[in-house]
């Protein structure tokens, strides 16, 4: 670093390039002062430092070489490296010196007070200041100064000179500070294409931007810019490129949409650098020596006016065009008028040949009509060559001059006849003005300004005023949409947002995903698809998306989103709304279109978005914007499908009637949306709470109720529906999940006790029973529930029918016996064996080839903890029922193998499993087995073929403390839940097994074809991997036991910084769901649905919990 600097400082292109070696310019920097040190010996001056004098040596101020964090003050003792003076790493500048202000004002009482004075004077006398060399003053210490600052002037203008390297360092600078611009520099730019880079950079958004949109998030920018043409104190561009490229570069820096500025001597043509401290010269007097005719005097005031014009009128969007590697085209346009202002910089950053004539370039060509050329201006030599170099200049000894022997040629607000750049005749092609270059030569300048034709303007004022109709929500536009969305209902509104690919294709009419060329098909073939895109285009301006390009090419995209519709009866009206609507879009110029689709789309969408609210419960349409996003995603899953069905009703059943297409749920998308996939038993009772019912949609949830219980037989519902033609008997959770809802429904739904006596269409009404007609076999909906009981009560083994390859090509023959029944002692129900997998967790092994098909990975036999928990709740329901006479049983009866009857009460069956729970259920700290590798956690299971799967520590046990949380000792519980929080819980997720197990993988691939058998073809889908809808269960349980243990308040919050993640996934993902599961630590699962039912509706559940403790505001 010490060779360095000498580079620097001696030889480097971008240093100052010092010649001379004398006592005031050393070989080497100087890092100290030397004042009273003249004359003196090494010896005398180090005796110095000890007396009064020393306080005179002072470290000098800069910057530092490669150094990587300008937040941090390079003066202080720097962790991990040797201090920058010491090793040399400091350019300094002998004219300034490093103040030690230490971290408070106590520790240099007279430097802050002195400081403060000064700042608060320059306050006091000037509307602003610049910071000069920010980043080498403690950040802390001009926080202190600045706000010292502000309370003489509030409205203070601070400037700030950066150097950083980093937009992100930048803006914790202008963030902390209140800095409003940055200096930026045009003579960084080393050509013309990089000086037309930064004219885009800092100036403004793209010409055709997207207009702000105040529910989306907003991108991050660069902070904003005073950008100059020439800053103090640096060399003059003239020696760095040529006379010639003063003028170009300078109406270049014009044309940015951000605050700009220049140097003294810059107009004036001065050659050299104005150095602010060896230059004893003054500047000339206006009026003796310089005045509106020198140097570039004219152009620059023409282009300081038109720069102001253009910011008074909102000419706020940038287009710059590379025409040529020397030529820059730069516009100007206003969103609001649409006119556009274009100006033609022709750079000379080098000297072009002395007698250089026109640059041959393609011609300008812009949609719309002339209105008139705003300037023209070129610098050329007083010569026979125009373009030669200057002679060696010679300075004046007392005042700063420049440059004389150059003229400037500058007209301004012609007609196109009077140009000598353009040819005096232009050209149109349809709606394209085209203009060809007779005289364009290096250092000239030419704008214009332009206007949009009549025929598009029509359309054009249409549009606007549609669009600002939608925006502000009001006006005849936004009643005539808004009379259309309030006569649809969520189904309807379910179609015009949503439908994935595989439901679109399932209405049967030729319907598919839009498919946007070089990106793919959007996720939702409604709105949702394209808002997804678009709330990510749209903050970043992103004009060269594909969803922009294919707009700007045709108008398929239109046509889509209009014709579709119609495949829906009540969606028609507002497909010929968009009809009508995407006519004047048609026909306004293309590069506008993608800013009045997005308007258009967005405005529709947040009509609609409204109307789906409005339909929603209190709790949801008065709430806050994230359970109304969530209760939004409800609807991705709450479609009419042809191919999924529910089973036909009794004719009987009281009103109101089924129609004859039901809604169903799906599971999860894009995997579980049509057909058999669509409807399974689990899923859908996990999901029915929280999308149905916390969503006021009762009587659709009754028709789902009544539609599995149909299907009933083992005492089971199905796992998978399927439409109840083929359905399949394979899962013991189903039925608590069905039960439970029941409950739910009884307590939430308005009459909800009626659900209890519709009556119920049984399909199969013994086991063995081919399928009856819907009203042959009618039963009450409690005798169902009774049955479903008894049956478990009295115990069952069955087979399932047409086992074998065509029902589960994986699984083994013993794997289709199945069991269910009550264990005597402690009534917990039972069921499964190791060769199935009959709760949620069930994952079949499939991989010959890792030896693991037909083995569960978690088979999960005897009493599962959440089966238990479900069924205890369903016991306490049943026995409130008895109590108040409602249903006709007071218990269950078994037949033993001799005859003998054993009858329980719902109340006897209850209170064993609440005295026998912790008991066999929690794991204690004197626990002594030694397969218990974890203590004071609640058991995944009870009885367990595999006993040590017993004391696996899951995410099953919240769901129990969630739904029975009287079957649990309080504190048993909260010592559970913080063991599940210290080793389950992940950023949106639940891990399915804890990390110490010996079986924990955590990164599900279903594609995985290797030899590992624990892990191939996904084997581990419920041994790691975070799955979302378990982590509802988790925060409701937290919530419920922390107010009973007094951890309330530190609860709530826990809560809601979890929840983060949760609302983030919401508004980032495509999909705008939650997924299925994630892998290790929140990362992205590429087999996992994008969004998942039960997933939504857990933590819709939690938002609710939230709301009834009064603390739903996050």
């Amino acid at each position: 670093m010490f060779w360095a600097g000498v580079r620097y400082e001696r030889v480097q292109g971008d240093g100052p390039r010092v010649k001379e070696i004398s006592e005031k310019h050393s070989v080497f920097m100087v890092y100290f002062t030397h004042t009273g040190t003249q004359g003196k010996s090494l010896t005398e001056i180090e005796a110095d430092m000890y007396t009064k004098a020393g306080e005179f040596f002072m470290a000098h101020n800069g910057w530092v070489m490669g150094y990587s964090d300008p937040l941090r003050d390079f003066a202080e003792e720097q962790p991990g490296r040797a201090n920058v003076y010491l090793k040399r790493e400091l350019i300094s500048w002998g004219d300034s010196v490093k103040l030690r202000f230490g971290r408070r004002p106590e520790d240099s009482s007279y430097l802050w007070q002195h400081m403060t004075e000064y700042v608060q004077t320059t306050a006091r006398i000037f509307d602003g200041v610049r910071l000069d060399n920010c980043h080498s003053t403690p950040l802390h210490v001009a926080e202190y100064l600045l706000d010292a600052a502000r309370k003489i002037n509030p409205e203070l203008y601070v400037v700030a000179e950066l150097f950083t390297n980093s937009d992100y360092t930048d803006n914790v600078f202008v963030n902390r500070l209140g800095i409003t611009s940055l200096i930026r520099e045009a003579l960084s730019a080393w050509d013309s294409h990089e000086q037309g880079r930064l004219v885009y950079r800092y100036g403004g958004v793209p010409v055709g931007g997207f207009q702000a949109n105040s529910s989306r998030h907003e991108a991050t920018s660069v902070a904003h810019a005073l950008f100059l043409d020439l800053t103090h104190d640096n060399p003059s561009p003239v020696e760095k490129r040529s006379v010639y490229d003063l003028l170009p570069s300078a109406a270049l820096v014009s044309m940015a949409c951000c605050a700009t500025g220049s140097n003294r001597g810059y107009d004036e043509l001065v050659p050299h650098h104005i150095h602010v401290v060896d230059e004893e010269r003054t500047y000339q007097e206006w009026g003796k020596g310089v005045d509106s005719k020198s140097g570039i005097m004219g152009a620059k005031r023409a282009l300081n006016l038109l720069h102001g014009q253009l910011a008074e009128e909102g000419f706020s969007q940038v287009y710059v065009d590379q025409m040529d590697p020397n030529v820059v085209a730069v516009t100007r346009h206003s969103p609001i008028t649409h006119q556009s202002v274009i100006l033609v910089a022709h750079t000379a950053f080098g000297y072009p040949s002395p007698n250089a004539g026109p640059t041959g370039i393609r011609p300008l060509r812009f949609e719309g009509v002339l209105d008139e050329i705003i300037l023209e201006a070129s610098l050329t030599m007083q010569s026979d060559k125009p373009f030669d170099r200057p002679a060696p200049f010679k300075k004046d000894p007392n005042v700063i001059n420049g440059f004389t022997q150059f003229q400037l040629n500058l007209q301004e607000h012609i007609p196109l006849a009077k140009s000598t750049v353009f040819q005096t005749q232009s050209y149109s092609d349809g709606n394209n003005t085209e203009l060809n270059f007779a005289n364009l030569r290096p250092g000239t300048v030419v704008a214009i300004r332009v206007s949009m034709h009549t025929g598009p303007r029509t359309s054009f004022d249409k549009l606007q005023k549609i669009s600002n109709a939608l925006r502000i929500g009001s006006g005849e536009e936004y009643s005539q949409l808004q009379a259309i969305v309030s006569k649809l209902d969520l189904v309807a509104l379910s179609g015009a947002l949503f439908s994935c690919d595989d439901e679109e294709r399932d209405l049967g009419k030729g319907g598919t995903a839009y498919d946007i060329p070089n990106f793919g098909k959007i996720v939702y073939c409604g709105l949702q698809g394209f808002i997804s895109l678009l709330t990510e285009i749209s903050p970043k301006n992103d004009l060269g998306h594909p969803l922009c390009n294919n707009l700007r090419d045709g108008n398929w995209m239109m046509d889509y989103i209009a014709d579709r519709l119609t495949s829906y009866e009540d969606l028609k009206p507002l497909s010929a709304w968009f009809k009508a609507t995407f006519e004047s879009l048609k026909n306004i110029p293309r590069y506008l279109i993608p800013c009045y689709f997005d308007a258009i789309v967005s405005g529709v969408y947040n009509v609609l978005i409204n109307q789906v609210n409005e339909l929603m419960p209190d709790f949801i349409k008065n709430g806050h914007s994230f359970p109304q996003s969530l209760a939004l995603s409800t609807l991705q899953f709450l479609s009419v499908c042809k191919s999924a069905n529910l089973p036909g009703f009794s004719p009987a059943l009281s009103p109101p009637k089924p129609p004859k297409q039901c809604v169903t749920l799906s599971a999860g998308l894009p995997h579980f949306s049509t057909g058999y996939m669509r409807c399974w038993g689990r899923d859908t009772f996990i999901a029915l709470r929280g999308s149905m019912f916390l969503t006021g949609r009762y009587n659709e949830a009754r028709f789902i109720i009544l539609g599995f219980g149909q299907t009933l037989r083992h005492g089971l519902i199905p796992n998978l529906l399927d439409s109840g033609s083929k359905p399949r008997f394979n899962c013991r959770d189903a039925i608590w999940w069905w039960m439970y809802c029941i409950k739910q429904y009884v307590e939430d739904a308005p009459k909800g006790a009626e659900i209890l006596k519709d009556k119920v269409s049984r399909m199969f009404p013994y086991d063995d029973a081919d399928a009856h007609a819907p009203g042959a076999f009618d039963q009450l909906l409690f005798d169902v529930m009774q049955e479903a009981l008894q049956v478990h009560f009295q115990g069952l083994q069955y087979r399932e029918r047409n086992a074998g390859y065509e029902i589960d090509a994986h699984m083994v023959d013993q794997g289709f016996n199945n069991q269910i029944g009550v264990h005597p002692e402690t009534g917990f129900v039972f069921g499964g064996n190791n060769f199935n997998c009959g709760t949620w967790m069930d994952k079949m092994g499939s991989s010959q080839k890792a030896g693991n098909k037909g083995r569960p990975s978690t088979p999960r036999d005897g009493s599962a903890v959440e089966l238990v928990g479900l069924q205890y709740a369903v016991l306490r329901f049943m026995q409130s029922l008895a109590d108040k006479e409602v249903i006709p049983y007071t218990g269950v009866e078994r037949k033993g193998p001799s005859g003998e009857v054993t009858k329980w009460s719902y109340k006897e069956w209850a209170d064993r499993i609440k005295n026998n729970f912790d008991k066999y259920f929690f794991v204690s700290e004197s626990e002594t087995c030694s397969v218990a590798n974890k203590k004071l956690i609640y058991k995944d299971s009870y009885g367990a073929t595999q006993s040590w799967t017993d004391y696996q520590l899951r995410c099953n046990f919240p769901i129990t403390l969630t739904v029975a949380p009287d079957l649990c000792n309080p504190q048993n519980a909260w010592r559970a839940l913080e063991r599940a929080k210290k080793y389950l819980l992940g950023p949106l997720g639940m891990k399915t097994l804890d990390p110490e197990d010996w079986n924990y993988r955590a990164n599900y691939d279903n594609s995985n074809d290797s030899t590992d058998c624990t892990v191939a073809h996904g084997a581990n889908y419920h041994q790691g991997p975070e799955w979302v809808w378990p982590i509802g269960f988790y925060l409701r349980a937290r919530l419920i036991f922390a107010k009973k243990c007094g951890h309330l308040d530190e609860t709530i919050a826990e809560t809601w910084a979890i929840l983060r993640a949760h609302l983030r996934e919401l508004q980032t993902s495509h999909w705008r769901g939650l997924p299925e599961l994630t892998n290790d630590n929140g990362s992205y699962c590429g087999d996992s649905c994008r969004t998942q039912a039960w997933s939504v509706a857990a933590i819709l559940e939690v938002l609710y919990d939230l709301h009834s403790l009064g603390a739903d505001v996050a």
